[in-house]
């Protein structure tokens, strides 16, 4: 096992801050939590407009598909039926977290919905993302990882030079668009890790916690509404497979592209390290506001991650304050940036003793 070390010293200005020499999510959450408003910290029921917004563009797109037969209009619907479903996603992961509603069947339902529409079952998705992502972000049980160095093996290299960005020495100016679509082949991956024995799994799957029967029977039964609702937009398309394939197999492609623009900047070009620390594992990314807008703040991703059941609507609050007290820990940078190292990065992961 390869180990490098990571070590800087700290840049917090606050005086609690500066007293810490190994931070922890507590320590962040210590320091800034107390400067947030109370407001911050209760859900925002409002935001349901978001998936009202988005699941009345996937009805449009659906009635709009019914009625054209050029396929570059098609394309165009396929484009905007991608975007929505890539938004309920957006919604779906705010609401899951809690941030939206309390537990209930209304919340039940609408994260049925916005996740199934993304052909992805909602059990495995609280399973795998806030189950075992969230407290192991950035470490080696963290599912979302990409393979470390010495984790190298043939498939795991076919499957890191297809879908993860990286820097190519001898092509440095090539760009792999396949990598755009990995969301799909991660939720692939996952869904069948459900099924499989652990150990199977991880020849795929960097980490996984294992389920138990009732949650493997869940995302059985959830697996049927998806294939339900994939049956009921064929016929909805009057049985016509080419429209078909303009709504039902590209959305989730447009979707995927739409998300891996941010989600690739998360956590990859963060070090995977021994000890969970959001502000060492995760990256905040700069995108025109208009793009927070429609994406609920997406690009905050080290805010979410420290206070995962806050409305997305208040994490520009917390950039802020991280800023203030964490300068030097707090990793946000242009998009733009964030990509060019992206096509930089090495194939595996090293890693990394300690934080930043």
């Amino acid at each position: 096992m390869h180990i490098a070390s990571n070590s800087s010293s700290s840049g917090a200005t606050s005086s609690e801050a500066d007293s810490i020499t190994h931070y922890t999510d507590a320590d962040y959450i210590r320091v800034i939590r107390p400067l947030l408003p109370k407001e911050t910290f209760q859900r925002k029921p409002s935001s349901v407009l978001y998936f009202l917004c988005w699941f009345a563009l996937v009805v449009a797109s659906i009635f709009l598909a019914r009625s054209i037969t050029n396929p570059v209009l098609l394309v165009l619907v396929s484009l905007l039926y991608g975007h929505s479903i890539a938004g309920l996603s957006v919604f779906g992961h705010n609401l899951s977290h809690g941030a939206v509603l309390p537990q209930g069947l209304l919340k039940d339902c609408l994260e049925v919905i916005s996740w199934s529409l993304n052909l992805i079952p909602r059990t495995m998705w609280i399973h795998v993302h806030n189950q075992t992502h969230h407290p192991y972000a950035g470490t080696l049980k963290d599912p979302d990882r990409p393979w470390l160095d010495f984790e190298e093996t043939w498939l795991r290299k076919v499957y890191s030079l297809v879908f993860y960005p990286q820097g190519f020495k001898q092509f440095p100016w090539l760009f792999n668009p396949i990598q755009m679509i990995h969301f799909v082949s991660y939720i692939s991956r996952n869904i069948i890790g459900v099924f499989w024995t652990e150990k199977s799994t991880y020849h795929f799957v960097p980490y996984q916690k294992p389920y138990t029967q009732k949650e493997r029977l869940a995302v059985l039964g959830e697996l049927g509404i998806i294939i339900a609702l994939q049956v009921f937009l064929f016929v909805s398309l009057g049985c016509d497979f080419r429209k078909y394939c303009f709504i039902g197999i590209l959305p989730p492609l447009f979707a995927s592209s739409f998300l891996m623009v941010y989600i690739k900047t998360n956590h990859f070009l963060n070090p995977v390290t021994l000890e969970n620390d959001s502000l060492t594992a995760t990256t905040s990314v700069v995108v025109h506001p208009i793009f927070n807008l429609l994406h609920s703040n997406f690009s905050y991703h080290t805010e979410h991650h420290l206070f995962s059941s806050m409305h997305s609507d208040y994490y520009p609050l917390v950039s802020q304050l991280l800023k203030q007290h964490f300068p030097e820990q707090y990793n946000q940078i242009p998009i733009g940036e964030a990509w060019k190292r992206l096509c930089k990065r090495s194939t595996f992961a090293t890693l990394t003793s300690s934080q930043k």
